[in-house]
């Protein structure tokens, strides 16, 4: 008949049971006494499972970096400007890191032929990474995103042969994070990161053209957490703490003493308040002079307010603990032997992983984007390690045959056998002016 009506054959019983069972919890059925119960049947498609995180419906449209919520770029970079602690530790972070030695050297069990020549390519490249800066000042730039918005952004350019030309520092704040269905970043060659300029989405980069290296990164979040978000209150308390300190020494909140007169003066006060301010406003030798005051005068002096305390100690400490710089000029006076161990343990808290995020990125650069699969950065020196006490360390296992001398000058980041035939062991910022 051409007007039959098809239907579906309905699931048999053993498939209806299959289907039912197919949620079961074993061992938990609906007599059980107070028991768990079984689960509710999941809602959603089997290829949702495994997804990064709960993102909100339409995540990708939402193209204004970091607007989802908590404290934006901007207003991170004015704390991070506003309060001259803080920036000093900023500073003084930056400075640490730029005054380290480093080096390229062949990765280990690496057959690298002419090692040599690519070692010094290498170091000839980050001499001047984007071929303007100095390889200091360019450090710099990189960690001022890490450090205050933890969103460091580094463009690779390339020549027309394909080989590596440039590393453009990219303002991390214009960076907006994509991506796909399982919520984590999409595959080359498929857009990842979103440049929005002047309001609008302005370019796209796959996940292979754009190197975004937020350090702290969050299952939950598309953004990094920096050191200076993680203090954000303090830094507002320290700011408004700033502010009536300077509203102190600019108008202050109330006279540095209050004088009784005669109390039948009514309107003479006025006339004698002027009268003394004018004689003694703006005259320093005058102040020095005899004065004659009227009957029943008394001088009462105001106690002024401390203007630093404990808690303004209190908040250094907070600040530098985020940042692992020792707390020594802003706290009291300590001795020192504690002043060297506060000094140590920064290093190892803050220092020594900094330096591994370095190396890790810039490992990335040379091994993918410079095409040196067999070579590495590495650090030469350890300021948590005592220089006199790692040779006295290396000397024994050398000695003792434990270790080789070029395994000793690799630790070193001298290098090994290439050294000896002229790879440039040590690159310094200030030895490539």
């Amino acid at each position: 008949m051409s007007d039959a009506v098809e239907r579906p054959l309905t699931p048999n019983v053993f498939a209806r049971l299959a289907e039912a069972t197919r949620y079961a919890i074993t061992g938990v059925s609906p007599q059980s006494w107070f028991g768990p119960q079984q689960p509710l049947e999941p809602q959603a498609p089997p290829d949702v499972k495994g997804r990064q995180f709960d993102y909100p419906f339409g995540a990708n449209l939402n193209y204004v970096p970091r607007s989802e919520g908590g404290i934006s770029f901007a207003e991170l970079r004015a704390l991070a400007d506003a309060l001259p602690l803080l920036r000093a530790v900023i500073e003084t972070r930056k400075d640490q890191v730029a005054a380290q030695n480093f080096s390229v050297r062949a990765r280990a069990r690496a057959n690298v032929p002419d090692e040599s020549a690519r070692i010094d390519r290498a170091l000839a490249f980050l001499a001047r990474p984007d071929r303007r800066r100095l390889f200091g000042d360019w450090l710099r730039m990189l960690l001022e995103d890490l450090l205050v918005i933890d969103a460091a952004t580094i463009y690779p350019r390339y020549d027309r042969a394909g080989k590596l030309y440039a590393l453009d520092v990219i303002d991390g704040a214009t960076i907006k994070p994509l991506i796909g269905e399982d919520g984590r970043a999409p595959e080359p060659p498929d857009p990842a990161y979103q440049q929005v300029l002047h309001g609008v989405p302005a370019a796209d980069f796959s996940a292979d053209e754009l190197l975004y290296l937020p350090r702290n990164v969050r299952a939950h979040r598309l953004y990094g957490m920096s050191p200076v978000e993680q203090v954000a209150l303090t830094v507002n308390i320290a700011l408004r703490r700033e502010a009536a300190t300077l509203e102190y020494y600019r108008a202050g909140s109330s006279p540095d003493a209050f004088a009784t007169l005669p109390k039948e003066w009514t309107s003479q006060i006025r006339q004698f308040q002027d009268y003394f301010d004018a004689l003694m406003s703006g005259n320093s030798a005058r102040r020095r002079m005899l004065k004659f005051m009227p009957s029943d005068f008394k001088l009462i002096e105001a106690r002024q307010p401390p203007l630093k305390d404990l808690y303004d100690e209190w908040l250094a400490r907070v600040i530098c603990y985020a940042f692992s710089v020792p707390a020594t000029p802003f706290v009291a006076q300590v001795n020192r032997a504690t002043s060297e161990t506060m000094r140590m343990q920064a290093t190892q808290e803050g220092l020594v992983p900094l330096k591994t995020w370095i190396k890790s990125a810039l490992d990335q650069v040379l091994q993918v984007c410079m095409g040196e699969p067999s070579l590495e950065f590495v650090w030469v020196g350890d300021d948590s390690i005592d220089p006199l006490q790692q040779a006295q360390t290396l000397q024994i296992l050398v000695s003792a045959g434990i270790k080789t001398r070029e395994e000793a000058r690799a630790e070193l980041g001298l290098g090994g056998d290439g050294a000896k035939a002229g790879t440039p062991g040590l690159g310094k910022y200030k030895s490539q002016l």
